[in-house]
């Protein structure tokens, strides 16, 4: 049932079902603690979501629990209020960036963060358990609740003790989802001027065309606005890409870039380290490393960041996609804490966005897919092991391979990256062949 991120499919259909949400709810309430848990729901703007909602409300009303619905709330915002303690756990019924069809349900642990796997595992094992069930007699409803304030309020603190908070016009795209309300509210509450994108949610249009998947109106609305920055939210509003005054976009890799340098120039980065995907960029790597901060590499996904950084004790991580967790402010991604984190930056440095960004080298890439019949271990394949191993050693600490399967597809993949693109891309042709003879 469970994804990299929670329950997703289409509404109606199995695994989000009537039944099957009934019985997750149920299972839920058993597996996140005794008799009598208290589980705060929040959803994005999907007309679904409401549905959705009302069915774990039967599964935990059955299991003698109670959820409270805090109604349209982003996800870092429910996280936000099960951290604060007054949950047993939580739950977020949405499907992020994906389109307005599809939706989702993600479960949160006690401190806020996403479940783990082994609570995953719990819950789905309940819900296949075919010896108990909901009766359709049953019925209920989510207790609701406004609960946005305390979120609200904890987003704006974020920039409470910055002295240099700089005067912006900011153009925010809030893709029609979950912080279509929030965003706009707290950036106003800090005295910035708003050019609000993307705000009118009718329950179908959430990511259609816009928010973080979709920058292209959000760069023109800068420019057109004469604004200093904007942010691009996806539909939950766990994460954001930001567009500078030119209208070009600045990703995931060039905020943590930019976060980083900060904090540890600040005293405020732990370990002097970060954690990054195996997706990020090798310039990310090598421009930290520059300025005496460690990059920890970790598999693709918020949950693996997380994990890595408490491994690691990290207080900072994130993605490509514009995912950050700042551990100080939240267990998880926030689109929005984020976004004010790099405004802070830009305050307390008197830079801009673009001029920031400028600091980081973007390396070049090449990647390659090589269709294969077996998914043996490489390092047991002599000519494709010599490949991967020349490459590297051509490319020193000036460069990075990596070679690995597709998780889901029949095929090797192939990244290579370094300062050279003429060069890079013979490297990546050399270990493809090789691939491609022995696997293909």
């Amino acid at each position: 049932m469970f994804g990299t991120d929670g329950v997703r499919g289409t509404p109606g259909r199995a695994p989000l079902d009537a039944r099957t949400i009934t019985r997750l709810g149920a299972a839920a309430a058993r597996a996140l603690g005794p008799r009598g848990v208290t589980i705060l729901a929040a959803r994005d703007t999907r007309e679904s979501g409401s549905w959705i909602e009302a069915h774990l409300a039967r599964g935990v009303t059955h299991e003698h629990g109670t959820l409270v619905s805090a109604g349209v709330l982003p996800t870092p915002a429910a996280a936000y209020l099960v951290a604060s303690g007054a949950f047993d756990g939580g739950v977020v019924v949405s499907a992020s960036h994906n389109p307005s069809p599809d939706n989702g349900i993600k479960v949160l642990a006690a401190d806020g963060g996403k479940a783990s796997p082994a609570l995953e595992a719990e819950i789905e094992r309940r819900v296949m358990d075919a010896s108990w069930d909901v009766p359709p007699c049953d019925r209920a409803a989510p207790e609701p609740q406004d609960l946005s304030g305390a979120y609200l309020a904890h987003a704006a603190g974020v920039l409470a003790d910055c002295a240099a908070r700089p005067r912006l016009r900011i153009a925010v795209d809030c893709a029609n989802g979950a912080m279509s309300r929030a965003a706009p509210e707290v950036l106003r509450r800090l005295d910035f001027d708003v050019v609000a994108l993307n705000v009118a949610p009718d329950g179908r249009n959430i990511n259609r065309d816009c928010g973080s998947t979709h920058p292209e109106g959000l760069q023109r609305a800068v420019i057109d606005h004469g604004c200093r920055i904007g942010l691009a939210f996806d539909g939950d509003g766990d994460r954001v890409i930001l567009v500078d005054h030119r209208g070009e976009v600045v990703d995931g890799d060039a905020m943590l870039f930019i976060c980083a340098r900060f904090l540890n120039d600040c005293g405020r980065l732990p370990g002097n380290a970060v954690v990054a995907t195996v997706m990020s960029n090798v310039g990310l790597e090598i421009g930290l490393r520059a300025a005496g901060v460690a990059v920890h590499r970790c598999p693709v996904g918020d949950r693996q960041v997380r994990d890595a950084m408490v491994a690691h004790g990290a207080a900072l991580g994130g993605e490509q996609s514009g995912h950050l967790i700042f551990s100080e402010l939240l267990p998880t991604g926030d689109g929005l804490l984020t976004a004010l984190s790099v405004i802070e930056v830009i305050g307390e440095t008197g830079r801009d966005l673009a001029d920031l960004r400028q600091d980081l080298e973007i390396y070049p890439q090449v990647l390659i897919n090589v269709p294969v019949r077996a998914k043996p271990d490489l390092l047991s394949e002599p000519r494709i092991a010599s490949a991967i191993r020349g490459a590297e050693q051509t490319l020193g600490d000036a460069g990075r391979v990596l070679v690995r399967y597709s998780g889901t597809e029949p095929l090797l993949r192939v990244m290579i990256e370094g300062r050279e693109a003429a060069a890079v891309r013979q490297l990546a042709d050399t270990v493809a062949a090789a691939a491609h003879e022995v696997l293909g």
